[in-house]
């Protein structure tokens, strides 16, 4: 769980929503716990857990412009380190069929193919 200052909080918004599209992230003032910021599914989640009703305006309409979607590689994307560890399998030719398709469809949505 990360951890943010309330002081901080306005000018780090968007670093603190998507961080929060992955794990929650406390506020504190004075030092102290003040409140927790967590996406809407999790909120979902627990109020169903807790076998409480959800409040319509928490139910998305439609999907998150920033939602992450699944690395066809298997890394998790959201560490940050994974790009190293990428960069390292390619150099030793691990995943190279699939990196070549890869490619190949970023070419091609590109139109450079």
């Amino acid at each position: 769980m990360q951890t943010i200052r309330s002081i901080n909080l306005q000018k780090n918004l968007g670093d603190v929503l998507r961080t929060a599209d992955v794990e929650t992230v406390l506020v504190t003032n004075r030092d102290q716990p003040r409140a927790v910021v967590m996406s809407a599914e999790e909120f979902i989640r627990l109020k169903t857990a807790a076998g409480e009703p959800v409040p319509n305006e928490v139910r998305k309409s439609s999907p998150t412009l920033h939602r992450r979607i699944a690395d066809p590689l298997g890394y998790d994307t959201r560490d940050p380190g994974y790009v190293e560890q990428t960069a390292s399998d390619a150099l030793d030719g691990k995943h190279a069929d699939e990196i070549a398709r890869e490619i190949d469809k970023a070419m091609r949505r590109w139109r450079l193919r």
